[in-house]
């Protein structure tokens, strides 16, 4: 698996943006999730906690190794810019 160190590197698990954003739509078509948006996550560094949980679903059922833990991680300020 890759290291993942954030959120950048979690999306970059699927072959592509778009590719999420269809595994996204698939499970929840009420997410209304598209590729700009996908874009903008990883860009941002941040995936909005509504999705959050798609997102782990997405990535479990294509075999990536990912948790609920790990989201989180990514999400909390680093110790280096807490100090």
């Amino acid at each position: 698996m890759e290291a993942i160190y954030n959120i950048r590197d979690l999306v970059n698990l699927w072959p592509t943006r778009s590719s999420l954003a269809k595994d996204l739509q698939t499970l929840c078509p009420s997410l209304k999730v598209n590729t700009a948006r996908v874009y903008k996550w990883a860009e941002n560094g941040s995936i909005p906690a509504r999705y959050q949980f798609s997102v782990l679903t997405a990535g479990r059922c294509r075999g990536f190794e990912i948790s609920a833990e790990l989201i989180v991680k990514l999400h909390s300020p680093s110790v280096e810019k807490a100090a």
